[in-house]
């Protein structure tokens, strides 16, 4: 569990309830596997931690997903289908994946050991490389930094 408490947070309170929200459209639990959602409160912990540590990101993630709603006229519960996609939203979906994959239940729930990676390391399995050939063919997308 976060040593941070609510009122440490740097976001409020309605804040609090979107990321809460969004966490548990984002991941939501899953009684066939046994696992919780990404709201729950041991992951919803550790996903508000990394938040705090991106702030800026963040506010501006949940401003964004707030228009979005807003402009729908639809509740946050119902707006995944608006939500799925954004970019804005890139940040904070990206750290309720890192910590909810970090919680033991889903590590075992996936057959996995629920340790650290390194230095032990997991196993993982060949995959097709030929799936690579259309990212390959498409060749540069990219400008060269000294241009």
């Amino acid at each position: 569990m976060s040593d941070v408490i609510a009122s440490d947070s740097v976001f409020s309170g309605e804040e609090l309830q979107m990321m809460r929200t969004l966490a548990e459209l984002i991941v939501p639990a899953d009684s066939q596997y046994a696992v919780p959602s990404a709201a729950d409160d041991e992951i919803f912990a550790q996903i508000l931690s990394a938040a705090q540590d991106n702030e800026a990101q963040i506010k501006a993630a949940l401003e964004s997903a707030a228009e979005m709603v807003a402009a729908a006229d639809v509740e946050l519960t119902e707006a995944t289908p608006l939500l799925q996609g954004q970019r804005e939203l890139a940040p904070f979906v990206t750290i309720v994946l890192q910590n909810y994959y970090t919680d033991d239940r889903v590590m075992r729930s996936l057959g996995k050991e629920p340790r650290a990676p390194f230095p032990q390391g997991f196993e993982v399995e060949q995959g097709d490389w030929s799936l690579l050939a259309p990212v390959q063919a498409r060749g540069k997308i990219w400008r060269d930094a000294d241009d």
